[in-house]
């Protein structure tokens, strides 16, 4: 006689609840104790379908906060020159976001020190930015103190782009563009509310002026399940 799969018997009594409840993207589930008792399943083979259906990017867990169905992915161009704001509300969405740490950086990233020396001024600014009441990705940038003076107090809580054409007359181009899957250092990890060592995406982007000088970088640790990355102007 076949032994039963307790695994897979509980994801079909999942998905079969989730077809009758219909929950709308970024709605809660129920607590796992909820979901073991609506199931008729152990907590630690619930667990393991929770996991499987995150893998699939079908639902996403915040730290003490418990399982979310996931929201559509952010169709993101990283080669584009507009806003990250202007493209959430082309897609209609909402962007949000919070500057964290700016002030002159005390060390660099390799990836960075490869382009700036510590021997000269290099500011430091990270937050994380949002989608619906969502964060999908935590940001390292820094940019060349010497050639952007001040920059990190105009910045206040405008974009990046704004504050280079307004404030210094530049708009940036991108002259390396890199993805990198990677498990997200502890940091990021912390702000975006996701446990440690959780799977994103790295992109590294080298942002220089019209005579190429690369005068900021940035490090973006995308939520895997968050985004779809799509450059459509080859």
């Amino acid at each position: 006689m076949k032994e039963t799969n307790y695994v897979d018997a509980t994801r079909e009594r999942f998905e079969a609840w989730l077809l009758k409840a219909n929950l709308p993207t970024g709605a809660k589930l129920p607590s796992e104790r909820e979901l073991c008792e609506l199931l008729d399943t152990k907590r630690m083979t619930l667990r393991q379908v929770l996991i499987e259906l995150e893998v699939e990017s079908r639902i996403f867990r915040k730290n003490r906060s418990g399982w979310f169905i996931t929201p559509n992915r952010f169709v993101y161009n990283p080669k584009s020159l507009s806003s990250l704001n202007a493209e959430a509300i082309r897609q209609g969405r909402q962007a949000f976001w919070e500057y964290l740490e700016q002030g002159l950086a005390q060390s660099l990233p390799s990836e960075v020190e490869k382009v700036f020396s510590l021997e000269e001024n290099t500011y430091k600014v990270t937050g994380w930015c949002g989608l619906d009441k969502h964060k999908v990705f935590y940001h390292e940038s820094y940019i060349d103190a010497d050639f952007a003076p001040d920059f990190i107090n105009k910045l206040k809580n405008k974009s990046f782009a704004k504050v280079w054409e307004e404030e210094y007359g530049q708009a940036l181009t991108i002259k390396k563009l890199s993805f990198k899957p990677v498990n997200m250092p502890e940091f990021a990890c912390k702000e975006l509310g996701v446990a440690p060592n959780s799977f994103g995406i790295l992109i590294e982007k080298h942002r220089a002026t019209s005579d190429k000088k690369v005068v900021q970088i940035d490090l973006e640790y995308w939520r895997f399940e968050s985004v779809e990355l799509v450059i459509d102007d080859l």
